[in-house]
């Protein structure tokens, strides 16, 4: 009997899919050009990327998870289906998780059964929430009486929840992830210096100036981009205090939906919190100063998942050893 497993993650920015046998086997946008008038899926992922402000009718460019939610039942269905039948060998005999929007919605469990009864032979299928995969990606013991608790920051949502003994049993979001901070960072530059920059440059704002905490040396970068009123090429020298606040605001917001969380638990579950500690998942746990910034303020142990953005995607081999 095979023991292949397979993992699917259909996320707001990527959709992963990984095996146990040839690890990463998908990793792309969760992205697609749609032909309206013959209803069918031209192009996806990358390649989809270059074609965004140059396509015409009826062709146009979907998102297939904005603010992770399906926005169009019909393109999610037809993307879920061009995936399987691309790599239906390596579906057949594999134990597969999933973990999409409304995954545990019995219409979408329906689909994706016969979505893999009709193209492969697999063996089984599991439904997931992606928090739960996220804490598994950590390292977390989920089956811990305790509890443990988890931040999840993914592209358009935060996430902090509890779980104890496998279950979500309290959990809370915020609008304050990825996306509006990027935004946010995107809006100060334009406001202070009246340069427009591409999602390029603010990815080396967030991983060259981005902390939470004060620093020794404060860090610089040459920000590229045009002039707003001129178009013309335009740069600025600019350092890391300028922006602190704007990464500060997004996780004192999460350090209000840890308190909260606990607040609404039991006396049992906050003292078993304080011994095993909050896991940290999703790309933002790799600013600096996170571990930090939490550890002074709670006083009890953070780990900031090894794994980050891919915390959720590698839980899901570690579920299905779970359930053995």
């Amino acid at each position: 009997m095979s023991n292949k497993k397979i993992g699917i993650v259909f996320g707001e920015e990527f959709t992963r899919i990984i095996s146990s046998d040839k690890g990463k086997i998908y990793d792309d946008f969760s992205l697609v050009c749609w032909n309206v008038l013959t209803t069918e899926i031209v192009l996806y992922g990358r390649d989809v990327k270059n074609t965004i402000g140059r396509l015409d009718d009826p062709l146009k460019v979907v998102n297939i998870l904005d603010k992770y939610v399906i926005q169009n039942l019909e393109i999610f269905k037809h993307y879920a289906t061009t995936l399987v039948e691309r790599f239906k060998e390596e579906f057949d005999g594999a134990k597969i998780v999933i973990s999409c929007p409304n995954s545990d919605n019995d219409f979408i469990q329906e689909f994706f059964k016969n979505l893999f009864s009709e193209n492969t032979n697999f063996t089984s299928i599991t439904f997931a929430p992606r928090i739960i995969l996220s804490a598994l990606g950590a390292n977390a013991d989920i089956r811990d009486e305790y509890g443990v608790l988890i931040l999840d920051i993914n592209q358009a949502y935060a996430k902090v929840a509890l779980i104890v003994e496998g279950k979500i049993i309290s959990e809370k979001e915020t609008i304050y992830a990825e996306k509006f901070l990027d935004e946010s960072l995107n809006q100060f530059i334009k406001e202070e210096y009246s340069i427009s920059v591409d999602s390029d440059m603010i990815e080396k704002i967030k991983w060259s100036l981005g902390t939470i905490i004060k620093l020794r040396d404060e860090l610089e970068l040459s920000i590229v981009g045009k002039d707003i009123i001129t178009n013309e090429r335009k740069s600025v020298v600019c350092v890391s205090e300028e922006f602190k606040k704007i990464f500060i605001k997004s996780f004192t917001n999460y350090k209000s939906l840890v308190t909260s969380v606990l607040e609404n638990s039991s006396a049992l579950v906050r003292s078993g919190v304080v011994k095993n500690g909050l896991y940290v998942t999703g790309e933002l746990a790799g600013i600096s100063g996170v571990k930090d910034f939490f550890e002074d303020f709670f006083n009890f142990p953070v780990t900031i998942s090894k794994k980050r953005g891919y915390s959720d995607i590698e839980g899901t081999l570690k579920l299905l050893s779970l359930k053995k």
